[in-house]
C-alpha cells in the first residue's frame, strides 16, 4: 500500500510562506534599483544639458523604427530619456528594452540607445560584432565589407547598401579608434541619423555612446560632407 505524504503540516506552509518573502524582496530590489536609475539618469541630464522624462513621450520605437533595433522582438519600450542638444547635435539617448519568444521561453533584452543627427544624408549602413553564423554564411557567400585592416574584419560585420559608402566612413582613423574603444558599439546610420546601442550598462555609459557618435560624425570626410551635407539645422532630434 502505497502511503501519501502527509501535506497537512506545517512545512508546505513554511514554503509558501518563504516564496511569498522571496518574491516581496525582489519586487521591492526592483523598485529601488529603478528608482537608482532614474535619479542617475536625471543627473546625468542635468550634466549634459538635456531634459529628461522618465517614460518615453515619442514612442522611440515607432519613431525611428526604421533601425533594425526597433524592429526586434516584441514589447517595445523606452524609458529614462534624454533629448537636447550635445557637442552641438540634436541628441536623443534612452534606456531601451524588448522581448523575444513567449510564456516560460520569453526572454526581455535590455540596452542603452543613444541617437545622434547627422550633418549628411546616409544610406543605410550598419556595423555589429561579428557571430560564428556570419563567418559561416560568408562560407556560402553572404559575406560583409572587408577592410584593410584585419582585425577590424574580423572583429565587425558591416553591411551598407552603398559599399563606397562604408569605406568613405570607416576610413583608417577612425578604424583605428574603434578598434582602440575596446568593444565599440553597434551602429546604424540611415537617413540623417546615427543609432548606437549596446548591453545595458550604468547610466555614465551613455556618455561613451554618445562620446563615439561624436567622433564618429566629426571623422567624416569633407568630400562626404560636400556631397551628402544637409543644408541648415540637421533633424532627426525632437
Amino acid at each position: 500500500m502505497v502511503v501519501l505524504a502527509d501535506m497537512s503540516g506545517p512545512f508546505p506552509c513554511v514554503m509558501v510562506f518563504a516564496f511569498v518573502v522571496i518574491a516581496a524582496i525582489a519586487i521591492v530590489m526592483a523598485i529601488v534599483k529603478g528608482r537608482a536609475q532614474r535619479e542617475a539618469m536625471a543627473r546625468l541630464a542635468a550634466e549634459l544639458g538635456l531634459t529628461y522624462y522618465r517614460d518615453d513621450p515619442w514612442d522611440i520605437p515607432e519613431r525611428y523604427s526604421q533601425f533594425d533595433l526597433f524592429q526586434e522582438g516584441h514589447s517595445r519600450k523606452a524609458s529614462n530619456v534624454l533629448a537636447g542638444r550635445a557637442d552641438g547635435r540634436e541628441v536623443i539617448v534612452c534606456d531601451y528594452q524588448y522581448s523575444t519568444g513567449s510564456g516560460k521561453n520569453q526572454t526581455t533584452h535590455y540596452c542603452q540607445a543613444a541617437i545622434v543627427a547627422l550633418p549628411i544624408t546616409a544610406p543605410r549602413l550598419s556595423l555589429r560584432r561579428e557571430t560564428v553564423l556570419d563567418r559561416i554564411a560568408s562560407w556560402v557567400g553572404h559575406d560583409d565589407i572587408n577592410f584593410e585592416s584585419a582585425e577590424f574584419s574580423r572583429r565587425y560585420y558591416v553591411k551598407c547598401e552603398e559599399p563606397k559608402f562604408a569605406y568613405d566612413i570607416f576610413h583608417v582613423r577612425l578604424i583605428e579608434y574603434l578598434l582602440a574603444c575596446g568593444q565599440a558599439p553597434a551602429m546604424e546610420m540611415g537617413g540623417p541619423l546615427l543609432l548606437l546601442w549596446e548591453t545595458r550598462g550604468k547610466p555614465e555609459n551613455l556618455r561613451r555612446l554618445l562620446t563615439i557618435g561624436s567622433q564618429i560624425i566629426t571623422s567624416i570626410p569633407e568630400y562626404v560632407l560636400t556631397a551628402r551635407g544637409i543644408q541648415g539645422k540637421a533633424g532627426g532630434g525632437r
